[in-house]
């Protein structure tokens, strides 16, 4: 089978991560996988040391803030729909793939190009659209005309849908994460890790992902910090990650609650890091506190695959991923007392810490592990693409990619 995604962007988080893993799994089954990226990146690299063929489009038209709060970025926004339609459809036409798949929900044009090319197409929807519902109310019908199939990350993202389209085009299937990924850490490099930032001996709460102000909930952390500041001098938080380019801010915000808090030496700002799984093994306790629904939170999945407990709030995706009193905690959001006293009673008790780890790794593996997500998926694909599989046979020829 031969698959052609388009994606939005070319960091490593995680749309990206999930990406990596299927076209590598694809390719290493004797399937063929090009990917279309707006820019060059940290993806890029990676997919072309899988040997997957990635070529660079700039006007690849995507719906951010930015493109539609300026007359001229929106300007920019529909100029670009006919420039990239026509460049997908070339592409489509020497690659001839089965299916193409948009790995982002709002990448405007290769359902279009795919349409009017006759090539089936899959629609990947990792986002919530709450805040913009006038936006979605229109948006999901567009969707609905140009996908063969909707792929949702979460129940939750699925039920923004109309039921008319969840009935017809809408499928969940929660990304997967292979266990090679999370082999046991390597202990020297643990041991670095705690050394470097100091936390060797102390209870270490960890926060993994983008730092985004009022969004990501990083500042809750850092309050439920300070609630439990005296009553736990052993108790030391980490962050790993950095802000999204542009928003810096959100960064120096951060910086400054931590002071405000008077916190400084129990917060440690890692930034960006390789190796997550030497994070993970270095955590006691992990925290996805958003204030706002993730779709699907890798992070969650990432940390109970690391047998590490995780406290989440009780909105989005995260309620299919954590079960409360069992594998973590689920509070309700911008809530730092109810955040410290989650982090308490996994404080007070290593044995309970331990216990809901381990029921935390089991559900992953379970629930979670990649190859069960792999199976769908292939089999979502070759459902939608039987027309082109046997048009394909009938002589097509592919032509190479430039």
């Amino acid at each position: 089978m031969r698959i052609l995604f388009v994606h939005s962007g070319a960091d490593l988080y995680g749309a990206s991560r999930s990406l990596l893993r299927l076209t590598d799994r694809l390719q290493s089954d004797g399937h063929e996988a090009a990917v279309v990226l707006p820019f060059e990146g940290p993806l890029l690299d990676r997919l072309r040391a899988q040997g997957v063929r990635t070529l660079i489009h700039p006007s690849l038209p995507i719906v951010t803030r930015p493109a539609v709060r300026s007359p001229r970025g929106l300007a920019q926004l529909t100029l670009n729909i006919p420039r990239s339609t026509y460049w997908l459809g070339a592409l489509i036409r020497k690659f001839r793939p089965d299916v193409v798949h948009t790995n982002t929900a709002l990448i405007l044009t290769p359902g279009l190009a795919a349409r009017l090319a006759g090539i089936p197409h899959v629609w990947h929807v990792r986002e919530f659209f709450g805040e913009f519902p006038s936006f979605w109310k229109k948006y999901q019908w567009y969707m609905n005309a140009l996908a063969n199939r909707i792929v949702c990350v979460s129940s939750a993202v699925a039920e923004q849908f109309h039921p008319k389209i969840r009935r017809s085009k809408v499928a969940v299937i929660h990304d997967g994460f292979p266990q090679s990924e999370f082999s046991a850490a390597d202990t020297h490099r643990v041991r670095e890790f705690r050394e470097r930032f100091n936390i060797n001996g102390h209870f270490v709460v960890g926060v993994v992902g983008r730092i985004k102000f009022k969004r990501k909930g990083q500042e809750i952390v850092v309050r439920a910090a300070q609630i439990l500041r005296e009553r736990y001098p052993h108790l030391r938080y980490v962050f790993v990650g950095s802000p999204f380019p542009g928003n810096e801010s959100h960064l120096d915000n951060l910086r400054d609650l931590i002071r405000e808090c008077g916190v400084e030496d129990r917060v440690v700002l890692c930034g960006e890091m390789q190796e997550m799984p030497t994070a993970f093994a270095s955590l006691d306790v992990s925290v996805l506190p958003s204030a706002l629904p993730e779709p699907f939170g890798g992070i969650v999945i990432e940390s109970m695959a690391m047998g590490k407990p995780v406290i989440g709030t009780q909105i989005g995706g995260t309620v299919e991923q954590i079960d409360d009193g069992v594998t973590g905690f689920l509070i309700e959001p911008d809530r730092p007392d109810l955040l410290a006293e989650s982090i308490s009673r996994f404080a007070d008790s290593p044995a309970l810490c331990e216990e809901f780890g381990r029921k935390a790794r089991e559900k992953y593996l379970r629930e979670f592990e990649f190859d069960a997500f792999y199976r769908k998926m292939t089999s979502l694909y070759t459902s939608v693409a039987k027309s082109s599989v046997a048009r394909r046979r009938e002589g097509a020829v592919t032509q190479p990619l430039s």
